[in-house]
């Protein structure tokens, strides 16, 4: 009998541990629906929907690298970059011609750093950051550190779609979700990148091209993160070199809440919705309390310490399990 008790005292404690975010979030939306009527209206929850769709889509492609057992500091860059580009590109040519010149970029400075990481073996720490100053510098550059507009009328007609107050962010962010979770699950690709952030070696020794994989995660997060920042274009028809700055730490922190380790070759782009949810609802919520923007980038930096020191604290004790 005490043995059964055992049993099931620890099989609680693992099941607190392992939700203790979507209960955190639970907890947290009820707090707020009674404390603030405002924070349960239709409006203000399409308002949250449609705002952490926007960074969400970077966060589901970052979920894809800290898989891998890296991590991109440049995403912030490349979010601003394709806001300035794309905006530009916009004044002189239709839509899709500069959706896809913008998403190209993207997709070469997400080589860059795949290559740099890959095969000079350089630690993404230092490869994203040093490509996080040369990109932010480029997007300065080709818009004379001024912030451009763009009065393209097909742009301005898709931001305006509008199904019941939901824009069209939130059904990009599904779509690039649904194809994550199926390319990470059922592809070849996608479990050869959990056994390359699971053991490199290991992996590199089975016969998996670990170093292409390498590089497939950074061209997937910098595509994510300029998809991102071609979304916020939809709804401000503007770009700026200072956009998204806080999209790097947004990104981690709503991927290691979702459940995903730091130390890779664990976790799902599904689990990250909780995290990015939890995001969305925490500012949002902050705004309607009246914090200030100050204090309010304080807590981001607060959250993401809590939130990887939860991630360390679940993985010793898994290992302390083993």
């Amino acid at each position: 009998m005490n043995k059964i008790k055992s049993i099931k005292k620890e099989d609680l404690q693992s099941f607190l541990i392992e939700n203790f975010v979507a209960i955190l979030l639970i907890i947290f939306v009820i707090f707020m629906i009674f404390y603030r009527r405002s924070f349960s209206s239709w409006f203000n929850i399409t308002n949250i929907i449609n705002d952490c769709s926007m960074y969400g889509i970077t966060a589901l492609a970052m979920t894809v690298s800290v898989i891998c057992g890296e991590v991109d500091l440049s995403v912030s860059s490349v979010y601003a970059w394709a806001t300035c580009l794309f905006c530009i590109l916009c004044d002189h040519m239709s839509v899709f011609p500069a959706f896809l010149i913008t998403m190209l970029t993207a997709l070469v400075w997400g080589t860059i750093n795949g290559l740099l990481v890959s095969r000079l073996r350089m630690p993404a720490f230092v490869a994203t950051l040093g490509s996080m100053y040369f990109i932010k510098g480029l997007a300065y550059f080709i818009t004379k550190e001024q912030p451009v507009n763009t009065s393209n009328e097909a742009l301005k007609a898709i931001g305006e779609i509008n199904i019941g107050g939901i824009t069209i962010v939130p059904l990009v962010f599904i779509i690039v979700l649904v194809f994550l979770y199926w390319f990470m699950k059922y592809t070849v690709a996608g479990r050869a990148i959990y056994s390359t952030g699971g053991n490199y070696e290991v992996a590199r020794l089975s016969g998996i091209n670990v170093k292409f994989y390498k590089m497939l995660v950074f061209i997937i997060v910098s595509t994510g993160a300029a998809l991102s920042g071609i979304m916020y274009c939809t709804r401000v028809y503007s770009g700026a070199a200072t956009y998204g700055s806080d999209l790097t730490i947004w990104a981690v922190a709503a991927t290691v809440i979702g459940g995903t380790s730091m130390s890779g070759g664990a976790g799902g782009v599904h689990r990250t919705v909780i995290g990015v949810l939890l995001m969305g609802i925490l500012f949002n919520a902050l705004t309607l309390l009246g914090v200030d923007g100050s204090m309010q980038r304080f807590i981001r930096g607060a959250v993401m310490i809590v939130v990887i020191l939860f991630d360390a604290v679940l993985r010793m004790q898994r290992s302390n399990k083993k």
